[in-house]
């Protein structure tokens, strides 16, 4: 006798149906640890696969590309060694709009807000490098593709994908 042949006693069965609902059963486990190995790696949060650094010239820019809203996270910008005694740091318009800032370390001299961002002016040690780390969450979900350039040099362009 067949194990996998539909029959009709002791009791009804169909085995196509139950083959068919073994496969997606199957699948349906194939998807949970999927999804499992995705938050553990970073993608839906905190972790190695979420940890970006981005170079632009004299720019250095690290920071989470998966972020929670409600989670406030660093996004340090590592500055090469100044010429003078002042830096300027400019974020695009996207990061001032999509993000509130919790803290700005050190703190800026000057800020200036306009259309096509935020600059944000520090004081430097001539030859020392700088870093820079702004505290912020996210004001919205979705995409926020920014970009950051200091003393008007070349920007460095990113992307931040926030989750509920």
């Amino acid at each position: 006798m067949d194990e996998f042949a539909s029959r009709r006693y002791p009791i009804n069965e169909d085995m196509a149906f139950q083959r068919r609902s073994w496969i997606v059963e199957r699948a349906g486990w194939v998807l949970l640890v999927a999804i499992a190995a995705a938050g553990l790696s970073g993608v839906l949060g905190n972790g190695p696969a979420s940890w970006q650094t981005v170079r632009a010239g004299t720019l250095s820019v690290a920071y989470e590309r998966f972020q929670r809203a409600t989670r406030v996270s660093p996004i340090v910008f590592t500055v090469a060694p100044a010429s003078g005694n002042e830096t300027t740091l400019h974020v695009s318009a996207p990061f001032q709009r999509d993000f509130e800032f919790s803290s700005i370390q050190p703190p800026p001299l000057r800020t200036r807000a306009g259309p096509d961002g935020l600059d944000l002016t520090f004081a430097a040690q001539p030859g020392a490098p700088g870093r820079i780390v702004i505290w912020a969450h996210s004001r919205r979900y979705g995409l926020s593709r920014i970009t950051a350039a200091v003393d008007g040099g070349a920007a460095a362009s990113f992307w931040i994908f926030i989750y509920p």
